[in-house]
């Protein structure tokens, strides 16, 4: 029996020893009561309506360092790919959304301690009583952790750490979102393509924005005047990121705090940012899908601040560095190729759904970020596969599938969301991304929500087209389609369009004809705004043009 077996079976006889010791004790939640609303998703990406927050870019805060390593990873230089075409009353399914949250109560965590020159031993301990999590829907009491110690508890973490949560998640058969950019997204040729925060000219920070230098309060009231222009437009739903870099919006044990949050990594804020944002959205009827990155990590220069927690050991640790987190244009990435990394991942995401009521957790297209095969020779090498492409796909698939059973496995009635390239074939050839799979085969996606970022008159991939295709196959799985839909392309040039280069200048109802045509697929499941801030914070030279298409789109929700 290999170590991390005798691993697992202590940890499986502490833990049967604690039950004796210890109870869970789980409220149910109130009954389900319908309740009409629609939303838009700008603070993540799409899902049931959701309007997600921008991700937020700034230059790296460097803390105080943790022992760096002697090994160094590679760097990978990722050549562009061929840019994309674009640039890059409904009933709840579920309970009625609680008026507000109550804050959780709960110490911060304890951290998995690392080295840089060894994965040494970590102890995780909990002497604390155990945390209770009240909401108007749950009461939920986790049992404090079994003190493990071992080289690779460091980084070895599993979704059934964090328990089950009673929260009957909100979730609305047609979707209205409205997507925030996040921290780092770069309005570049890409366009629906996002890149590390290194890359570009235009990083927006409207979720730092709101967070950075606030009191809980004037963050509250940051984020409640945010909803409250979802609500006026008709919005249901949002996907707020809460994790972009490896990092956490929220209270982690896995993952340090953002530095998006108060502009330093790793600082707490004195209040759960998470909590407030669920609450205030709830109060309004809004559903609410946290967002997270899977894959990405952190800009090189703020690895040292990780210094405690799962990441850095990938990154710097012995016999991991340059494998489990891989150095792509000075912007760390997980390689998925193994188990301990999306087993973090999944982790990760049973973490927020057991101990937040979010109605679901979303991804975007954060995949693999090159298609370089120095990125996981090693681990190709001793996969057996003789395809590259085929060891990648698998590998997504394995993280995906990860995801979508931690999710449910911490409470059945939230939602998994992916949102994809728009055009099919990018999600292939850029990304290794299955669509196709986890459109048509259960256990992998609730609701899918490509960014068809496209116009009508799109050379490469026209609107329509491309929503046909997305609706065949999700018609084929029986899931719902979510269609993302650019606002921030209105009133400007799309060049990589060919004869459709001007149609967004040309014309002022786009966005409404696009959410019509929608609406007359097979397996609608409603649309998703992108952005925010192009919607309601539009650049003056763009404005007038903005009003009269969210004027035209108003009679559509």
């Amino acid at each position: 029996m290999g170590n991390r077996a005798v691993l697992r079976e202590n940890m499986n006889k502490i833990t049967r020893a604690l039950c004796i010791l210890m109870s869970v004790v789980t409220l149910s939640g109130c009954a389900s009561q319908g309740t009409q609303g629609v939303s838009i998703a700008d603070f993540a990406e799409h899902s049931v309506s959701t309007a997600a927050v921008p991700e937020v870019t700034s230059e790296p805060v460097q803390q105080e360092s943790a022992p760096q390593s002697d090994v160094s990873s590679p760097e990978i230089t990722a050549e562009p790919a061929e840019p994309d075409s674009s640039a890059a009353e409904n009933q709840p399914d579920t309970a009625e959304m609680p008026e507000e949250t109550t804050q959780q109560t709960s110490s911060t965590p304890a951290k998995p301690q690392t080295t840089a020159s060894a994965v040494q031993a970590a102890t995780k301990s909990s002497t604390s009583a155990a945390k209770e999590y009240t909401t108007l829907h749950s009461t939920v009491t986790t049992t404090p952790k079994t003190t493990v110690t071992t080289t690779q508890a460091a980084v070895e973490h599993t979704p059934s750490e964090f328990g089950s949560r009673s929260y009957s998640a909100v979730n609305y058969s047609e979707v209205k979102v409205l997507k925030e950019n996040p921290p780092d997204y770069i309005e570049s040729a890409y366009e629906t393509l996002k890149v590390g925060p290194n890359k570009g000219d235009k990083v927006l920070h409207e979720l730092a924005a709101l967070l950075q230098g606030q009191s809980k309060e004037g963050f509250r009231s940051n984020i409640a005047a945010v909803y409250e222009n979802c609500a006026d437009l008709g919005i249901n739903t949002v996907y707020v990121h809460v994790r972009s870099h490896s990092d956490a919006y929220y209270r982690s044990e896995l993952f340090p705090w953002s530095k998006y949050v108060t502009g330093t990594l790793g600082k707490d804020p004195g209040y759960d940012p998470l909590e407030v944002m669920i609450s205030e959205a709830h109060k309004r009827g809004i559903s609410f899908h946290a967002w997270i990155n899977p894959l990405r990590a952190c800009g090189c220069s703020d690895i040292s601040s990780y210094g405690s927690f799962p990441v850095y050991t990938f990154a710097k640790g012995d016999g991991m560095a340059g494998k489990y987190a891989v150095n792509v244009n000075d912007t760390y990435y997980l390689n998925p190729a193994y188990d301990e990394v999306t087993e973090l991942i999944a982790a990760g995401a049973a973490e927020i759904v057991s101990n937040y009521d979010v109605d679901g957790l979303h991804i975007d297209d954060y995949f693999y970020p090159t298609t370089d095969a120095s990125f996981d020779s090693a681990a190709y090498s001793a996969s057996g596969y003789s395809s590259l492409s085929d060891f990648r796909f698998a590998n997504c698939d394995r993280m995906v599938k990860e995801l979508y059973s931690a999710v449910h496995s911490a409470n059945s009635t939230a939602k998994f969301s992916v949102s994809t390239q728009g055009r099919i074939e990018n999600n292939y050839n850029q990304l290794y991304a299955d669509v196709r799979k986890w459109c048509t085969t259960p256990g992998y996606a609730d609701i899918m929500i490509p960014q068809i970022y496209y116009g009508f008159e799109n050379s490469a991939a026209p609107y329509q087209s491309t929503l046909d295709e997305w609706d065949a196959l999700a018609k084929q799985g029986g899931i719902p389609l979510i269609a993302g839909l650019s606002v921030s392309k209105v009133g400007c040039e799309d060049t990589w369009a060919g004869s459709g280069k001007y149609e967004w200048v040309n014309n002022s109802d786009i966005i409404s004809r696009q959410a019509a045509a929608a609406k007359k697929c097979s397996s609608y499941g409603g649309i998703a705004l992108y952005s925010y801030r192009s919607v309601f914070q539009p650049e003056s030279s763009v404005s007038k043009q903005v009003k009269k298409e969210i004027t035209a789109l108003r009679d559509i929700l």
